[in-house]
């Protein structure tokens, strides 16, 4: 069922750059916009295509991905894409694929450029072009091409360890990539020897293949520091290989990205992620001001800030609710805490209150209650302690109300 026009108004009114636009600006825009709604996993548009126009996420999920096929940004509502192409050329330099039910707006070209030519305001917003010159020092405008280094140590996989571990001494790396002719096979790190070699016991002649960590994960030269950096701590490595067309042209290390040390939100999600208390939360969410000043320093848009420093009090409620289950037992039935206000809406800035509330399986009994009473004063006083100060409505799980 379409969108009424109407209630197209009310949502534009609510989304940058259209609301700032005058009132008869906007209502002569709204019949231009075509609704779409896809179902999951259907494209939008692929890379090298002429774009039909702007997209505008109603609701639902978009999946953006670069020229490599890549994965690049997840996108949901009110979030446009699709104009990095349309101020080039109207080529399409990504691909687009709904990843869920998906209601789209799109702005046809023709009115997107009327758009940009009359109003100043949507023309900086869609312009990429402006804005901040990267830092050399900050990881999510650094290409990976600019953080690697180039020509890494390759053996085949017919080498043995002794071999591995003379050459990455002579070379002063700690890795070496395991490759058929340009093809990468494996990798075998300093920490591998020692861990599947020296300790298991093996023979310094056992062969690479042996012992080497078969068809790791890598990266292109076009991806971003900070993917870098989301993979080591995802994967808990410290060595990511860069490959492009299937040939090995790289390896970026931790040592690498000890040159670029801006704050991250990574960062800072990932010492959250190891905090062991509150306190320790709070020395850490101490630096979101710096972060937030770096974020918007660097041009970054809006919604993409708002979402990083969102991503941080996710982590810290996660948290917060393993501790709470290790001080207090495992749940007795199943639950699912909810996050709401700025922090469900993944738009949280430098300062922000705690909304959440606790549904709970239908199973759960008076003796389960109290144990779910303690559990939500535990992480709502866990997350003033870090900086995410109580509800002044009381819209916390701390009331029985929610």
């Amino acid at each position: 069922m379409p969108i009424a026009p109407e209630e197209l108004l009310r949502f534009l009114s609510g989304v940058h750059p259209y609301d700032a636009l005058e009132a008869d600006a906007l209502e002569s825009l709204v019949p231009q916009f075509v609704q779409r709604r896809l179902p999951a996993g259907e494209p939008i548009y692929a890379y090298g295509h002429p774009l039909e126009g702007l997209y505008l996420i109603h609701s639902g999920q978009v999946e953006i991905r670069d020229e490599n096929d890549v994965v690049v940004s997840l996108l949901g509502p009110r979030n446009s894409f699709g104009e990095r192409g349309l101020a080039r050329d109207g080529i399409a330099a990504t691909s687009a694929r709904a990843v869920e039910e998906t209601l789209l707006f799109m702005l046809p070209v023709y009115a997107f450029n009327e758009l940009v030519r009359e109003h100043p305001a949507s023309k900086r917003f869609f312009d990429r072009s402006r804005g901040a010159k990267p830092r050399k020092t900050d990881l999510a405008h650094s290409r990976v091409e600019t953080l690697m280094a180039p020509k890494p140590l390759t053996l085949p996989p017919s080498a043995t360890v002794q071999q591995a571990a003379k050459a990455m001494a002579e070379r002063h790396v700690s890795s070496v990539c395991v490759t058929d002719a340009e093809r990468l096979l494996g990798i075998l790190t300093v920490r591998d020897v020692s861990g599947k070699v020296v300790g298991a016991g093996l023979p310094f002649d056992t062969p690479l293949a042996q012992v080497m960590t078969a068809d790791p994960m890598t990266l292109p030269p076009s991806a971003i520091g900070s993917d870098v950096l989301h993979m080591m701590m995802e994967r808990n490595v410290g060595h990511v290989p860069v490959s492009e067309g299937g040939r090995l042209v790289g390896m970026v290390t931790q040592t690498d990205l000890t040159r670029f040390q801006a704050v991250s939100s990574a960062e800072l999600v990932a010492e959250i992620a190891r905090a062991e208390s509150p306190a320790r939360m709070a020395e850490i969410t101490a630096r979101i001001p710096q972060l937030l000043a770096q974020l918007v320093a660097s041009g970054n848009r809006h919604e993409v800030v708002t979402r990083l420093i969102t991503d941080i009090a996710d982590t810290a409620t996660r948290r917060l609710l393993a501790l709470g289950e290790e001080t207090l037992g495992a749940a007795p039935v199943p639950y699912l805490w909810l996050a709401c206000g700025s922090q469900g809406r993944q738009e949280q800035t430098g300062i922000s209150d705690q909304d959440n509330c606790l549904f709970l399986d239908n199973a759960a009994t008076d003796d389960d209650m109290r144990y779910f009473a303690e559990l939500a004063k535990f992480v709502s006083d866990g997350l003033d302690v870090a900086g995410y100060y109580y509800c002044p409505g009381e819209m916390m799980a701390t009331n029985p109300q929610w």
